[in-house]
């Protein structure tokens, strides 16, 4: 697949779509025969996302940085023209889990994970505004976290001030967007991906953690769900609304 995407199916751009979730997210939506944008930092080194491309013709992998303004801009004017019904803001970090600990506080860990975390996707709307807004289905998803909920807080664990701050902020600059957006007909939303056992969380299983496939799959049904109604609230993998 090229620029040129097949204009009879719906298209969604996924950020850091080479591993996790992003990779399923990538592969749930070429089994459904959508016109997919891959995007990730190092497309060289992303061999089972090269892996999807190879299988499904309707998938096309781009290099993107989401902290770097020139590839946003670069990848933006690329697909000049093309609709995309859903942008699909997923690139995220944890940051340095050992500088995020009361105590220890690195002022460059907590620039890079806002950087990614929440202006990457901020840069990321504004670059791609006129692709989904020329679309059918008009939506901007930011994947979030329960770990980003001011309400759900008492219930976790200390520490990762960056991370969970990052999500708190991106929840509020997506319930501003989807205010905004909503006179211009874009739908804005959030969705938490549940507990996934990735090298994002970690790395070691434990119980009550989720597959990637079994997150993607169903982070994409309450995105098929999500309507203007719903537009800047936060959902859970499961479809349920989570306080945020």
């Amino acid at each position: 697949m090229s620029p040129a995407t097949a204009a009879d199916q719906p298209t969604v751009l996924i950020t850091g779509s080479s591993r996790g979730i992003g990779l399923e997210l990538a592969r749930v939506y070429a089994q459904r025969g959508w016109n997919v944008i891959a995007t990730c930092r190092t497309p060289s080194k992303a061999t089972d996302l090269q892996a999807i491309a190879a299988e499904y013709d309707n998938v096309v992998i781009e290099e993107l940085d989401v902290t770097d303004d020139d590839e946003i801009a670069s990848l933006a004017a690329k697909y000049d023209g093309q609709p995309i019904d859903v942008l699909l803001n997923n690139a995220g970090i944890p940051g340095d889990r050992s500088k995020q600990v009361f105590g220890t506080f690195d002022q460059d860990v907590f620039d890079q994970v806002m950087h990614v975390n929440v202006m990457g996707p901020l840069k990321m709307a504004v670059a791609f505004f006129d692709h989904v807004a020329a679309s059918d289905q008009k939506k901007i998803i930011n994947i979030s976290s329960s770990q980003g909920s001011l309400a759900s807080t008492n219930r976790s664990q200390g520490n990762s001030y960056f991370y969970k701050s990052s999500k708190s902020s991106l929840n509020m600059v997506t319930r501003i967007m989807a205010l905004e957006m909503k006179d211009r007909g874009l739908i804005v939303g959030l969705v938490s991906p549940g507990w996934v056992h990735t090298d994002f969380s970690g790395g070691e299983y434990q119980p009550g953690m989720i597959t990637p496939m079994e997150s993607a799959a169903s982070v994409a049904a309450v995105i098929d769900d999500y309507d203007m109604d719903k537009a800047g609230l936060l959902f859970s993998y499961k479809g349920e609304q989570t306080p945020w």
